[in-house]
């Protein structure tokens, strides 16, 4: 399928691609806070849909599949904006819509099939099977963390190209565990499919790294999985998504037993993903210095300062940021906060280090039909980034 590319005009002058995207992810997280704060406020689910349990099963998922379609339709404009306008150096504008209804299309799907467990599970046990529901749905998500990038993006498994390998191997890694995803996207950087690193999901794009910082960023992926710091980020995550939707229940005082329940459950999340969005960052970037830290002291800083200089160049391309902004928005640190601590740090992992709590927070909300994990800054309107999102 394929659509005339969508031009953006140029960027107002003083305004960079970084800055750009940055707006336009406040723009539209803003936009899905404000209206699910008034869909709360107003109460609109409970006067719009039933509360009952008695509802019959098709009727309520079919008023739950509707409203989550008009989401997505709600959100296009800035998809559009993101995906297809506001990008650099793409070759895949043309099909663009092709993979943005493919994208949006798997995410209802993930949606219905959780909303669908949760009515079904609150209404033969109540809200605590829905929450335990809840859990396991993070749990499979967070498992399938690779295929699901894969099915949402359409990206082949290409063969392991020698350069990796070669990489890999000095990096200490089996090789055997290796997943090369063949992605257009620059910003697509993989990453560990599973609760355990068992599965490492590289973009072939990584074979254009010069060899010492390409082994410099194996290695990093190696040293996230054997020191647990991987595991925590996923663990914390669900931790996190799951005290939310607890609380979320609490305070509502809905049953996802009903269509409006699971509505208005959804919007409570949104809330509640968004708070994340503004606290989990600060972890986040702990874990990616450790990480920075205990990669050169293992093979030195000039060949992990290569591999964080032009990974940066494919994501944000911001080489200075301010400390403001980093600490609200960001979680990953700027490359220059980065490379000025190469030098600095002690090499080691603590055990409070969770690697990308915060975006594995963001992809594991879908399974409370929360739409905020696809409209922050460094995915929206990207379906190869929604499963696995940029990152170090």
């Amino acid at each position: 399928m394929t659509i005339p590319s969508l031009s953006a005009p140029p960027l107002p002058r003083g305004l960079t691609y970084a800055r750009a995207r940055l707006f336009l992810g406040i723009s539209g997280v803003g936009s899905a806070v404000l209206l699910t704060a008034a869909m709360l406020y107003f109460r609109v689910p409970s006067r719009g849909l039933s509360l009952s349990a008695a509802e019959p099963l098709a009727r309520a998922i079919l008023s739950v599949g509707l409203l989550c379609a008009f989401s997505q339709i709600a959100f296009a404009v800035f998809d559009v904006i993101g995906g297809s306008s506001l990008v650099r150096r793409q070759p895949w504008r043309d099909p663009w819509l092709a993979r943005w209804l493919r994208g949006v299309s798997v995410q209802w799907v993930v949606w219905m099939l959780a909303a669908t467990a949760l009515m079904l599970a609150a209404r033969a046990a109540g809200n605590s099977a829905a929450v335990a529901v809840f859990v396991v749905v993070q749990f499979l998500l967070a498992v399938w963390r690779g295929r699901m990038a894969r099915v949402i993006a359409h990206l082949p498994i290409v063969p392991t190209p020698a350069r990796i390998a070669r990489a890999a191997a000095q990096a200490g890694l089996d090789v055997s565990r290796l997943q090369v995803l063949d992605c257009p996207d620059e910003g697509f950087v993989g990453g560990w499919s599973g609760l355990t690193a068992r599965t490492l999901v590289v973009p072939a794009r990584w074979a254009q790294l010069p060899e010492p910082a390409l082994a410099a960023m194996l290695l990093r992926r190696r040293i996230a999985g054997t020191s647990g710091a991987h595991t925590r980020g996923v663990i914390g995550a669900i931790g996190w998504n799951t005290l939310g939707f607890v609380l979320s229940l609490t305070l509502t005082g809905v049953s996802p037993a009903s269509s409006a329940g699971v509505i208005t459950l959804a919007a409570a999340m949104t809330l509640w993903a968004f708070l994340g969005v503004l606290l989990l960052p600060t972890p986040s970037r702990a874990a990616v210095f450790a990480l920075d830290a205990a990669a050169t002291a293992s093979v030195g800083a000039d060949p992990v300062r290569a591999g964080i200089e032009r990974l940066d160049e494919w994501q944000d391309d911001e080489p200075v940021r301010s400390a403001g902004v980093e600490t609200v928005f960001h979680p990953v640190p700027g490359r220059s906060a980065r490379i000025a601590r190469l030098a600095g740090d002690a090499g080691a992992v603590r055990p409070w280090h969770a690697h990308h709590v915060a975006r594995h927070a963001l992809w594991l909300s879908w399974g409370a039909c929360s739409p905020l994990s696809r409209a922050v800054h460094c995915n929206v309107g990207r379906p190869a980034l929604w499963a696995m999102l940029p990152g170090d």
